[in-house]
Formats: C-alpha cells, sequence, structure tokens
C-alpha cells in the first residue's frame, strides 16, 4: 500500500496518511457541531418553548438550505485553489457558528447559528475527498474514504457521551458552546501543519492534450455528471432513501426519551458509544468489504449492490423503532439501521470519483453528498415534525412521535433502496458486468473530450 500511494501520487506514504488523520480529525469535530443539537432538542424545546415543526426546521432545513446554497461555490472554489486554506477558514467559521447556536435566545437566533454552520461546513466533504483523490492510488480510495467516514461514527462515540453529561450537569448552552470553542484549535492544526498535494488533474491533462476541466462551467460539469446513468441512478435511489433515514436519525434518541424516559447521559452513551462503535465497524468494513467482493468476483457492480442491499435490510428495523415495543428491541434495531446505513458512503463515493475526471472531485462531492444525504436532512426532520405535531391532539407526545418515524423512515427506505438496485441491474443489460465500471461507461458519457479515469 505504502508503494501504491508513492507510485501513484507523488506524496511520502507518511504524509498521505498524516493528512488522512487531519481530514479525519475535521470530519469527527464537524459531525458533532452538526449533530450536537440534535441531542439537546428536547432541552431547547423546554427552554425556548418550540413547537416539534420548528425543531424539525432547525435541526435540518436551516442547517441544509445554507450548505447546498453555499455547497457548490465553495466546491468550484475548491477545485481551483488552496484547499488546504480554504478548509480551515471553514473549520474556523464553523466553530465559531457552533458556539453562537448554543449562545441563542430564541427561535430566529438559533435559525441564524445554524444557517451559518451549514454554510461553512459545506467545504467539508468535498475538500477532504478532493484531498484523498490526490493522495492515495484509485485501487485504496475506497479504503481510504472508508477510514475518513468513520469520523461519522468515532464523533457518535466520543463526542455524544460527553455533550450528554454535559447536557445533563451543564445544560445544553454549555455543551453546544464547548464544542465550538475547542474546534477552533483543530482549524488552526489545518492551517499550519496539513500540506497541499499535487492534483492529479494537472498531470491528467499533460497526458491527455485536452483542456482542464475546472475551466468548464458548473452547469457543464453537471450536464457532464448526469450524462452518466449510474451517476444518476445512484444519486437518485440514495437520495429517496436518505430522506427517510435523515427522517430516523434526527429524532430517534428523543423517541427514546420521550418513550423511555431514558436520560441525557444514556442518550450519549447508547447512541454515542453503543451506535458509533456499530457504525465505525460497518463504515471501515465496506470499505473494504465492497472493493474485495468487486475484486474477487471480477465485477464492480458490487460496488454499488452491495450498499442498496443493505439499504433494503434496514427497512424492516426502521418500521419497529415506530411501534411501542421493547425498550432492548427499539435499541437493537436501532444499532441495524445505522450498521446499515454506515456501509453506502465509502464504496458509492469511490465509484463516483472512478466515474468522474479527478478536477470535478470537490464539485461531484458535493452533488453527490447534497442529493443522497443533505437533501433528506432537510427534509426528513421536518416531515416527522409535522406529521407528529398533526396527531398530537389524539395522541400523547411519545406516541405522536413514533407515529411521525413510522409513516416517513420505512417508506422512502423502501422506495430508495429499490431504485438504488438500478445501477446494477442497467450495467448487466448492457453486457456490463465482468468489466469494471469506469472504462465502459466512458464510451457512454456524450461529451467524450473530457477524461472519465482518474486512475
Amino acid at each position: 500500500m505504502l508503494k501504491r500511494v508513492r507510485a501513484a501520487t507523488g506524496v511520502p506514504p507518511r504524509q498521505a496518511y498524516y493528512s488522512l488523520f487531519l481530514l479525519w480529525l475535521v470530519y469527527i469535530f464537524a459531525n458533532i457541531d452538526r449533530f450536537a443539537i440534535g441531542i439537546a432538542l428536547q432541552e431547547i424545546k423546554k427552554d425556548l418553548l418550540l413547537t416539534d415543526t420548528q425543531l424539525g426546521m432547525i435541526s435540518g432545513l436551516f442547517f441544509i438550505v445554507p450548505y447546498i446554497v453555499f455547497g457548490f461555490p465553495i466546491s468550484r472554489w475548491l477545485d481551483r485553489g488552496v484547499r488546504r486554506n480554504i478548509l480551515a477558514w471553514s473549520v474556523g467559521l464553523w466553530s465559531l457558528m457552533a458556539s453562537a447556536t448554543g449562545a441563542a435566545v430564541g427561535f430566529f437566533q438559533l435559525a441564524i447559528a445554524r444557517a451559518g454552520l451549514g454554510a461553512a461546513e459545506a467545504a467539508c466533504i468535498p475538500a477532504a475527498v478532493s484531498l484523498i483523490g490526490d493522495l492515495f492510488h484509485r485501487s485504496w480510495r475506497s479504503q481510504a474514504i472508508g477510514l475518513f467516514n468513520s469520523g461519522l461514527a468515532i464523533s457518535g462515540f466520543v463526542g455524544t457521551p460527553i455533550l450528554g453529561m454535559l447536557t445533563d450537569h451543564y445544560g445544553w448552552r454549555v455543551a453546544l458552546i464547548s464544542f465550538g470553542a475547542v474546534g477552533l484549535l483543530v482549524a488552526l492544526l489545518i492551517a499550519l501543519t496539513l500540506r497541499e498535494p499535487p492534483r492529479a488533474a494537472i498531470a491528467e491533462q499533460a497526458h491527455t492534450g485536452e483542456p482542464a476541466a475546472e475551466r468548464k462551467s458548473v452547469l457543464e460539469s453537471l450536464r457532464f455528471m448526469f450524462a452518466i446513468p449510474t451517476f444518476r441512478y445512484l444519486v437518485l435511489g440514495h437520495g429517496i432513501y436518505g430522506i427517510g433515514i435523515f427522517s430516523w436519525v434526527s429524532w430517534y434518541g428523543v423517541s427514546l426519551i420521550r418513550t423511555y424516559g431514558m436520560t441525557y447521559t444514556e442518550i450519549g452513551f447508547f447512541i454515542g458509544t453503543g451506535l458509533g462503535m456499530v457504525m465505525l465497524l460497518s463504515g471501515v468494513g465496506s470499505g473494504f468489504l465492497c472493493p474485495l467482493v468487486a475484486r474477487r468476483t471480477g465485477n464492480d457492480r458490487w460496488m454499488v449492490l452491495l450498499p442498496a442491499i443493505a439499504c433494503l435490510a434496514s427497512v424492516p428495523a426502521l418500521a419497529v423503532t415506530g411501534f411501542a415495543v421493547p425498550q432492548w428491541l427499539a435499541m437493537a434495531s436501532g444499532a441495524v439501521v445505522l450498521a446499515m446505513t454506515a456501509m453506502r458512503t465509502a464504496p458509492l463515493i469511490a465509484v463516483t470519483m472512478d466515474l468522474l475526471p479527478s478536477s470535478m472531485h470537490s464539485l461531484a462531492t458535493m452533488v453527490f453528498v447534497t442529493l443522497t444525504s443533505h437533501l433528506g436532512a432537510a427534509i426528513g426532520p421536518i416531515l416527522v415534525g409535522i406529521a407528529s405535531d398533526s396527531v398530537k391532539g389524539s395522541m400523547d407526545d411519545a406516541a405522536a412521535l413514533r407515529y411521525g418515524l413510522l409513516v416517513t423512515g420505512p417508506v422512502f427506505g423502501l422506495i430508495g433502496g429499490l431504485i438504488a438496485l438500478l445501477p446494477a441491474f442497467y450495467l448487466r443489460r448492457n453486457g456490463l458486468a465482468q468489466e469494471p465500471i469506469v472504462a465502459p461507461l466512458a464510451t457512454m458519457v456524450p461529451t467524450p473530450s473530457v477524461p472519465t479515469n482518474n486512475s
């Protein structure tokens, strides 16, 4: 692996792995700052007298809309500028916004702080994936992305228990402000120690003699992406699934509190430590498992088929958490949901990077993450909140919230999982089942002047 890193990128192995560690650390704090409010939703509701619909908007919509609006220009900036500097400024800004969330005194202030947090965090994943693409050989990108994505699980494993204890003992404001302050140190570490690797796009241009892809407009780049059928089906299926999974993720902890009377500390250790470990093993494991299966079978379609199967496997568990089942069953079902969901990210982003030239990696990652995750995070929590509020007159808070979870997560999860199977069927129908994804699809793109393989 060390030789492959050096041969593919010209970057010394130690630098590559240290850079991956820093990006992993950034991703941990990004997820803590983003999802910390979920632990405190019930306390915020009581303190600021908010409705479930307002809480859904705070946790989802007001974060996601700025993320998407600012994400596309930031991604194009990342494809052209110094990614290290852009990332350092972004980490510093979202850390300040995380602290501002804890200092808010009303719905309007919460909305502004969450919007600032979303706008700044838009640089995180596109910058990291673009850097990983220039640090690691194609054959190891899925594994590197899997390790990077484990930051999501670690943020829960480490951050959620601490947030729970801080909320129980000092209040939700101290919990949110504290992690925002620590994030400023991470921004400084990025600025001082992360080295910008050479862009593969430069070598790509020299090899092909074609104009650099970053000179294309955003619209031209989007047309190029969506001309690839595999990419279209991936974002459609996993986008619909994302609505279901994020409607569940945003409210699952609150449902456990309302239904079973769990404390914030208990929620922190269960969701953060217990489920964080489940996500860590699943997410990292899929980054290694999917390429292994594809390599052993000589069939790259397993890179998209296994994540789709995982989506479908999560649907029954999503449904179980919408009923008044015994506490142990609700907790076990939550573990199944997060294990299956965590399997998606690494192989799918690796496939996306293979489908597109390196000079589009930041923008492509932004498009993929926006449509498969953040769209769902914006819509899902509000749908649950509206469904919950609509039956409040005939049910108590706990039953109303479980109803909201039941009519969203399983429905969108099933539809999205089925559509996510289409890329594999598409490849099979065209006789491409035994070929690498990149090479044959390159012949189907209507603008062949842009290279489609960043090997």
